[in-house]
């Protein structure tokens, strides 16, 4: 008999503690759960830093990004100059920063064109289906087909080589995974019995697709989104190797580690410093994305 008030006051604050969990929203669950994720923590404190940085860069910077002759050429890290000179004399902090502005720009910019652009189709192709579906999906399949660094060149040798314009041109090539993903997603909720309710009442289909059918699809989008920066990102420096990325004096970090290449062995902090800064920064959006991944899926809820 002893036993049973224990066992009631047991159940009593099982009950309370599950009353409190009904009333935490899916943002504060996720958020609570992307918390525990370490590597998305160090992920999320890594692009601050980074992007600090490059708010920093557009009004101060060390020395003009631009400015050669601050020094010997090749000179190593100094008080002066804490990440050296390169093959001009220009500082090389002062250029990471400035790249960082550059970097952070094109991936955010490259992923909000192609989500919007990947948003509006999946959703067309996977809703009104028939006819509609058939053209989204043969245009996604047909450019599937084509490389993607070929459709970029030739933008960008149509259109030139201003940040914009490259945005632009990796924007052109990444909408693609977003499109079908957002189809799928569409072609399944759209047979919830909720969409249907709204159908049955007279709902209009734009109101149906913006308040019922893309909320419920949102986790998804945000995790392919947070992965298009990084992609967006590899895809520039990609292109600042080949010599057809942002023109110089931008300090791409793509075309800092390129000129830096032919004295890799005389000057490797040349090569280092940018290569480091990208490969932190790509890490960073892909360990955020992962834990994005896991915060939002449901199964993954203890």
């Amino acid at each position: 008999m002893a036993a049973l008030p224990q066992s009631l006051e047991s159940s009593q604050e099982q009950l309370l503690e599950q009353d409190i969990a009904d009333h935490v929203t899916l943002g504060q669950d996720a958020w609570r759960r992307l918390r525990r994720n370490r590597l998305a923590v160090i992920g999320l404190v890594i692009i601050s830093v980074f992007i600090v940085s490059a708010l920093i860069s557009f009004v101060w910077t060390p020395y003009p990004t631009w400015r050669q002759a601050l020094g010997p050429t090749y000179q190593g890290p100094t008080l002066a100059h804490p990440l050296g000179l390169d093959d001009y004399g220009r500082d090389i902090l002062s250029r990471v920063m400035g790249g960082a502005a550059i970097a952070l720009s094109v991936g955010v910019g490259a992923s909000a064109i192609a989500s919007f652009i990947g948003i509006l189709l999946g959703l067309l192709a996977g809703f009104y289906r028939g006819k509609v579906d058939l053209v989204i999906s043969t245009l996604i399949n047909v450019s599937y087909g084509i490389p993607d660094l070929l459709i970029a060149l030739v933008l960008v040798l149509l259109i030139g080589r201003g940040v914009g314009n490259i945005i632009l041109a990796i924007a052109v090539t990444a909408w693609l995974g977003m499109a079908r993903l957002v189809r799928g997603q569409t072609l399944s909720i759209r047979e919830k019995e909720f969409v249907e309710a709204a159908r049955t009442i007279g709902t209009p289909n734009a109101m149906i697709l913006l308040r019922h059918i893309l909320p419920n699809a949102l986790g998804p989008i945000v995790v392919q989104a947070t992965y298009l920066v990084p992609a967006a990102i590899i895809f520039e420096a990609f292109l600042s190797l080949l010599g057809m990325g942002i023109p110089p004096p931008a300090p791409s970090w793509g075309r800092m580690a390129s000129e830096g290449y032919k004295a890799l062995e005389l000057a490797p902090h040349i090569v280092l410093m940018p290569c480091a800064a990208l490969s932190l920064t790509v890490l960073a959006f892909n360990w955020v994305g992962d834990g994005l991944r896991d915060a939002i899926d449901p199964r993954m809820k203890r």
